[in-house]
């Protein structure tokens, strides 16, 4: 669960988010729509503990206050940035092993090649991540967000680059995810037919 009260960021004199109010319950699906540089990748950083907030009365995921418990937080959210982190010299395999390596995850080369395969690379496992297209990283990206088993998703634009089976893919599992009463914030100005929730950010304000 995430929830925002009066919650304010900015940086330097600029003023990106305008407080906030905001509760995504557990097992809810909600669609963060918004022109470019109305706060929305700065919102879900924020809520990730990347960026920290100015002020606020509350700001929580699943009871978790984000600047008292900043480690606990990002254990319990899978963060699928616009353009996901990798290591290009790496496969596909040891760039998703080390991440639940570094998340203290048992059995992380099995686990893997399991959400490899849950995202449809499992062909793919061991080629070189930096050869892997666009749709293909962005696959390999929400694998990483989802392998931890986190409560929560924050996900920017995550079908960027995905063809119709990928598009299909994400989905699946995102009404897995919900199903399994993650709450799931997502950034898109794809439709998205399945989602609770529409909110409109317009000038670092919800509408």
């Amino acid at each position: 669960m995430i929830r925002l009260n009066s919650f304010f960021k900015s940086f330097g004199s600029r003023k990106i988010l305008r407080g906030i109010d905001l509760e995504i319950n557990s097992g809810e699906i909600v669609t963060l729509i918004g022109n470019n540089g109305s706060g929305k990748t700065t919102l879900l950083r924020s809520i990730n503990t990347l960026d920290f907030p100015d002020s606020y009365i509350l700001a929580e995921v699943d009871g978790f206050d984000l600047e008292k418990y900043p480690e606990e937080v990002r254990s319990r959210i899978g963060y699928l940035a616009h353009n996901p982190p990798f290591y290009p010299e790496l496969s596909g395999a040891e760039n998703l092993k080390l991440w639940l390596e570094l998340n203290s995850i048992d059995d992380a080369e099995a686990r893997a090649r399991d959400f490899l395969g849950q995202v449809g690379l499992v062909s793919f496992s061991d080629d070189l991540s930096g050869n892997y297209s666009r749709g293909m990283i962005q696959r390999l990206g929400f694998a990483m967000a989802l392998s931890h088993s986190p409560t929560t998703l924050l996900l920017d634009e995550p079908f960027t680059g995905l063809d119709t089976e990928g598009t299909e893919i994400i989905s699946n599992l995102l009404k897995k995810a919900k199903d399994n009463d993650c709450s799931i914030l997502l950034v898109t100005h794809d439709k998205v037919t399945y989602a609770d929730r529409l909110v409109e950010l317009v000038r670092g304000e919800i509408k």
